[in-house]
């Protein structure tokens, strides 16, 4: 049987598609270096576009509900300022929360941690002498080994270093001064801390522009898809960017929202149980919990550490209640908040995240459920679709 057109041009589309992923699987390491360099030089604009990302939560919220009678002012200079005063709310925001946790949790954290490792030494010995006492039916004595340590020095030593950075982040002279530090210890850290800044700072500034012609950026974008893609695969990928774009900024909303609940209750139920460092527990708790899978369990870890020096029953107590609590949250309320922001049922929200955990660690924890979301909504429509083609022929 002869082979038409369209067969041999299939054939060659196979056989090109496997030359290429042949390739490209021989090579994975030059296209991951490809990759990096790409990155490198493009980060600054990617990042500021995923900071706009994420900002754009904040300004819809105050342009559609806190600075809404703007919008519906006689006067057309308080509507053209509706925009660059929802800008400035949104960063004042973030960035009010980024500061309160460096400026006020953060020494707060560090004097913890502090008054922990002083108490430290008289812990260590009297866990020496207990295994001493324990492993003294086999004639071994762990103090032969560590005995000979000075615990004071060394944890007096940590305790002062973080005396030192404590006292630095009360005043900006202590922040230069340790600026100063680094820069003068190691200059290449200095310059590296130097360009870090310069691309946040680029990369706030491109946010801030992506945000106030958020309207006009997008509508060239559709003009270029338009004028460049047949009309059907046009109109698909602007339906997919504003699914997917509603879909992400709904789960980041959701796991903040989420976050937030869990460190108030953990606040509440450390209270209630006379836990000591509520409020730095609490909040180190909520922070981690951002990252899916391991992000509560790391906060669970820092706050039985803070608590195991000063009261060890409580330690155990702790890691108990924050178990029941995490089962409860990540069962139920997690699922609950998040799934509803996302419009997806809980139980594909915990199925996603479990499942992108094991695939791509707390990468894929992250993107697994507005991933799953934007498929699940896709498949939803889709399948409404289907069905009511059918009902329709019936119906008539």
């Amino acid at each position: 049987m002869e082979l038409n057109r369209k067969n041999v041009r299939t054939i060659l589309l196979i056989i090109v598609f496997t030359v290429v992923l042949f390739t490209v699987v021989q090579n994975l390491g030059a296209l991951f270096g490809f990759i990096v360099d790409v990155w490198d030089v493009f980060s600054s604009v990617t990042a500021g576009l995923a900071i706009a990302f994420v900002l754009n939560v904040p300004l819809r919220i105050f342009e559609t509900r806190s600075l809404y009678f703007m919008r519906e002012h006689r006067s057309p200079l308080v509507r053209r300022a509706q925009r660059p005063v929802a800008i400035v709310c949104s960063l004042v925001v973030t960035l009010g929360v980024i500061i309160i946790l460096l400026l006020v949790i953060l020494p707060r954290l560090v004097e913890t941690v502090g008054a922990v490792i002083a108490q430290m030494p008289d812990y260590v010995n009297g866990l020496i002498d207990w295994a001493d006492r324990v492993l003294a039916p086999f004639d071994f004595a762990l103090s032969d080994y560590l005995g000979g340590l000075d615990w004071d020095k060394v944890f007096g030593d940590i305790g002062a270093s973080l005396s030192q950075r404590t006292d630095g982040m009360q005043s900006i002279n202590g922040i230069f001064s340790i600026t100063g530090e680094v820069a003068g210890t190691a200059a290449n850290v200095g310059t590296a801390i130097v360009s870090a800044v310069i691309n946040i700072v680029f990369s706030v500034i491109i946010a801030v522009y992506v945000l106030a012609q958020k309207e006009r950026i997008g509508r060239f974008v559709r003009r270029c898809i338009d004028a460049f893609l047949p009309r059907r695969f046009a109109r698909a990928i602007e339906e997919l960017g504003v699914r997917a774009s509603e879909t992400f900024s709904n789960f980041i909303s959701g796991q903040l929202t989420d976050s937030s609940i869990l460190g108030v209750l953990c606040f509440i139920g450390m209270t209630v149980f006379r836990f000591p460092h509520a409020d730095v527990i609490s909040v180190v708790i909520g922070v981690t919990s951002l990252v899916p899978l391991v992000g509560a369990f790391v906060g669970i870890v820092i706050g039985a550490l803070l608590i195991l020096t000063t009261e060890p029953i409580k330690a155990l107590l702790f890691v108990v209640f924050m178990l029941v609590l995490q089962q409860v949250e990540g069962n139920l309320i997690y699922p609950k908040v998040v799934g509803k922001a996302v419009g997806m049922p809980g139980v594909l929200v915990l199925c996603a995240v479990l499942v992108g955990g094991n695939v791509a660690g707390i990468l894929g924890g992250l993107c697994a459920v507005p991933l799953c979301a934007l498929c699940y909504s896709l498949l939803r429509e889709a399948v409404e679709r289907r069905l009511g083609s059918r009902v329709g022929p019936r119906s008539g």
